[in-house]
């Protein structure tokens, strides 16, 4: 069963939120001329709810496109919902059925009206359904003749969780550098720069223990994959990951070839591994 950062299920932290005795603590209908409104209204209920701000700026992004996918590909307009468990936060979007029947009728060949029985909402990679999946911790997508409902959850880290700190480590022939708290755009950054510094010298050989890891952002996500890159493009280089998330290996599979990794259950397997050919 897959677990999210603080080893609760997903199915039981959904289950909490929808069970939850408390009305949702934001419930707002939107359209095209409403979207900003939803935004900021997302944003603020986000930060009060206690995700960090980077997890903040990715729920406002997923809210938006599945919102802007509703406006656009379903109805026209909608309604957000959001609870707050113990865990995350549970977002549902929903549209209020098929499109107007001009709407429906723009661009489609003749006939094609008649054949759909629900709006399909796009799935394009880079934006979309695509986009939501690589940020959100768990996404679910039902259609039907009453409409289009979209859930999506984000996993609320523990409060007074470690500070972000990179360890360095020399083993033989390597060098582990070991991740706590919180990866984001700042902490993202320090990452990028102890990679680049292990780069200057030959043939490096590097670590990145994430066992401590407490969380991460999409700008953490994107930290890891300029790592990646940096050591893909230094001559006879090479990384391994150690201890990675369920959850994190998901959303890096989502981001772009999962296979541009290598990964390992620690960080003896890992030194294992790169003493191999």
């Amino acid at each position: 069963m897959t677990t999210d950062h603080d080893g609760t299920p997903p199915q039981q932290k959904r289950q909490d939120a929808r069970q939850a005795p408390h009305p949702p603590i934001l419930d707002q209908a939107f359209d095209a001329g409403s979207l900003y409104a939803l935004r900021a209204a997302v944003a603020a209920h986000a930060t009060s709810a206690g995700l960090a701000p980077g997890r903040a700026d990715d729920l406002v992004i997923a809210v938006h496109e599945l919102a802007a996918n509703a406006v656009r590909h379903g109805a026209g307009h909608g309604r957000l919902r959001v609870w707050r468990s113990d865990h995350a936060l549970l977002c549902e979007i929903t549209d209020d059925g098929l499109p107007d029947p001009q709407q429906a009728d723009d661009g489609l060949p003749d006939g094609a009206q008649e054949a759909q029985t629900t709006p399909e909402w796009r799935a394009e990679p880079g934006h979309g359904l695509s986009l939501v999946r690589q940020v959100a911790d768990q996404t679910t997508l039902r259609s039907g003749r009453d409409g289009t409902s979209a859930t999506i959850s984000f996993v609320l880290a523990p409060s007074g969780g470690p500070p972000f700190a990179l360890a360095r480590q020399q083993r033989e022939h390597c060098t582990v550098l070991t991740v706590t708290g919180l990866l984001d755009l700042t902490s993202g950054a320090q990452l990028t720069q102890a990679v680049q510094e292990e780069l200057r010298s030959q043939k490096a050989r590097l670590i990145l223990d994430l066992h401590s890891l407490t969380g991460w952002d999409a700008a953490g996500l994107a930290a890891l994959i300029t790592v990646q890159q940096q050591v893909s493009a230094a001559p006879d280089a090479r990384l391994v990951l150690a201890a990675l998330p369920a959850q994190l290996d998901k959303h890096l599979r989502g981001a772009g070839p999962h296979d541009r990794f290598t990964v390992a259950e620690n960080a003896t397997r890992a030194q294992q591994k790169l003493s191999e050919p």
